[in-house]
């Protein structure tokens, strides 16, 4: 048998050729983005940075008394935290009034911005369109819109029941309409941002709380946490055309980015519930751990977040095959979420 051998210069040549062609594939590879997940404790006072990957602690912020929610501006660039000032939405504490800003890339609170006569704010999201900061209050019961470069309050729409308590806010990718589900009342406020003023309510009974709007804007989910159900409402019509019954306490709502799946975190009895948001059929109920809150899924639709927060605890969970793949030892009652670019 005869085996070929190169010679010196086709030696040579073959090598390159390999060294070059590996060099270019490993150039053209994306460098993955690392993320970290940042975590407002709401009993230590401070929004607290993990890994996403390994859950190892990177940095701890100071950001003020009892953080509640939290949002992140369209770069990515800054954080807005409401500062609810007490423990429970049903007390009787006089609360917060500001919303700190925190600098997403060195890790420091940057500001606040004062919000006046409005106590306790609560649920707040950024607005797709304009950047301007939607902001739910208790005391007095309004939507307060925020102007986050002025870092001022650009208007307050008080809403017609002042014992509301509203809660979490949804507002349409167009900002022309949002939604607050009101604790006190067992209503769903439709907010006419344009004219600035509520123009109706929707009544599902119970304690609303948690809200996913899907991106056309046609269907609002609303959870209902006395009532261990999901309101389904059509937003065009204003009226629930179906309730999903959940017991376990439904407390937050979040759509994948597909929108196939609706998750909601089940505060009584620590388990996020999958439901099938075409069908609106529960699926699966996964256990998480005591009360439940806070859940936030990643932008590639590969994994949801969920915080425990009698547990001091998040765990992250896999959208593909519904399995755990990491538990994160978190801060004092760990609720809202968010993943943003690691430093």
């Amino acid at each position: 048998m005869t085996t070929w051998k190169p010679n010196g210069l086709a030696s040579a040549v073959a090598i390159l050729a390999v060294f070059v062609e590996g060099s270019t594939a490993t150039a053209q590879q994306p460098k993955a983005n690392k993320q970290s997940l940042a975590v407002a404790c709401k009993w230590n006072d401070a929004v607290i940075f993990y890994d996403a990957v390994t859950g190892q602690e990177q940095t701890k912020v100071a950001i003020g008394h009892r953080p509640h929610e939290m949002t992140l501006d369209a770069g990515s660039a800054l954080a807005y935290v409401s500062l609810y000032g007490t423990d429970f939405y049903y007390d009787m504490a006089e609360g917060g009034r500001a919303v700190a800003i925190l600098d997403v890339a060195s890790r420091t609170k940057v500001g606040e911005i004062d919000l006046g006569k409005y106590r306790r704010p609560h649920g707040i999201e950024v607005g797709h369109r304009t950047g301007l900061l939607y902001l739910t209050c208790d005391r007095p019961a309004a939507l307060m819109v925020l102007d986050p470069k002025a870092k001022s309050v650009s208007a307050a729409i008080d809403l017609a029941d002042g014992k509301a308590l509203p809660h979490m806010v949804a507002v349409s990718r167009d900002e022309r309409t949002a939604y607050v589900a009101n604790s006190g009342n067992g209503t769903v406020s439709v907010i006419d941002l344009e004219a600035k003023k509520e123009t109706k309510t929707i009544s599902i009974g119970g304690v609303p709380m948690g809200m996913a709007l899907t991106a056309d804007g046609q269907t609002l989910f609303a959870t209902n946490r006395a009532a261990n159900g999901v309101a389904v409402i059509d937003t065009a019509a204003a009226k629930v055309k179906r309730i999903i019954e959940i017991s376990g306490q439904p407390v937050r709502a979040a759509l994948t980015p597909d929108e196939r799946f609706l998750l909601l975190t089940l505060i009584d009895s620590g388990e996020l519930a999958v439901v099938d948001a075409r069908e609106l059929t529960l699926v699966r109920r996964l256990p998480v751990g005591q009360r439940v809150e806070g859940i936030l899924i990643d932008a590639a639709g590969e994994h949801v977040y969920a915080a425990a927060q009698a547990d001091n605890k998040v765990v992250k969970i896999s959208l593909r095959d519904w399995q755990q793949v990491l538990e994160i030892k978190a801060g004092d009652r760990p609720d809202p979420l968010l993943l943003v670019p690691a430093r």
